[in-house]
């Protein structure tokens, strides 16, 4: 018994041989977060072909494992003539059409959508808050006010996993502006988005959080321009000045800005989790 490490082209339809693994530091790991490999990591281990033209051609590639007794039961696996795995053939079936718990097959594409990065690496994870908080504060909206800077950080994140973003939570500290990526699947490179959460501390006891001022939003754009995003989302339970909503108006393409009511809005419309 044993498992066989491979690369699924899915562009082309196609088992191919594995050429290098290996596991990344903190910021190797972001950096293939945030491009077209990175369905080809496994917590913090990135799996790449061996025929390198795959990369520089951008095709569509993630990790593969498959149990060895496997190959022996599904021909579109196993080329019986030759009794050799089917490198570089078009497959029969497409292997993304299987779900994750089919006995002994894995795929990077279908890992998951929320990933949560810790200290060990990238980890999937089901959900990053809990149900009876949204319920909460799809109830009562002042609940928002009670959460942690942390917890509004991973409210986000759950709302935007419900939208039909793949997100990438990243550890609270060190986070180089970013609190997570939203990504956007499609039949091209996935379009990628920096999101960053403000929680600001009130202002004095019993008033209202401080505002955001056009300084954050602009630091939030040079995050997404200094790692080559599409663009970028600052989101806060607060409101943002004038100054820093014109701003943001510049380049509606590439920056996007929510308020608090905006999140109260999504708490309410994706209180349930309808897609999963």
């Amino acid at each position: 018994m044993g498992a066989v490490r491979l690369i699924y082209d899915e562009t082309t339809n196609q088992l191919k041989r594995l050429g290098w693994f290996g596991k990344l530091n903190l910021r190797g790991t972001r950096k293939i977060m945030q491009g077209p490999l990175r369905y080809c990591l496994q917590s913090n281990t990135l799996y790449l072909p061996e025929d390198q033209t795959l990369i520089e051609t951008k095709h569509r590639l993630c990790w593969g494992r498959i149990r060895s007794e496997e190959f022996y039961e599904k021909d579109w696996l196993l080329n019986h003539e030759t009794g050799e795995v089917n490198f570089d053939q078009p497959l029969v079936v497409n292997p993304l059409d299987f779900h994750l718990s089919f006995t002994g097959i894995g795929f990077g594409v279908m890992y998951s959508k929320r990933h949560r990065e810790t200290k060990k690496g990238r980890i999937p994870v089901k959900e990053f808050i809990s149900q009876s908080i949204i319920d909460k504060i799809a109830e009562n909206p002042e609940v928002l006010e009670e959460l942690s800077k942390s917890q509004f950080q991973e409210l986000m994140a759950e709302l935007f996993a419900r939208m039909g973003f793949h997100i990438d939570l990243y550890r609270l500290s060190k986070d180089d502006g970013i609190d997570f990526l939203s990504v956007r699947i499609d039949k091209g490179d996935p379009i990628i988005f920096c999101v960053q959460c403000k929680h600001p501390d009130q202002a004095k006891s019993g008033k209202s959080r401080r505002r955001l001022t056009v300084p954050t939003v602009r630091e939030i754009y040079g995050v997404a321009k200094a790692n080559d995003l599409h663009g970028c989302v600052a989101i806060t339970s607060s409101t943002y000045t004038p100054e820093a909503k014109r701003f943001a108006d510049l380049k509606p393409e590439e920056i996007q800005v929510a308020d608090a009511q905006d999140v109260i809005d999504w708490v309410k419309k994706y209180r349930w989790n309808t897609d999963e």
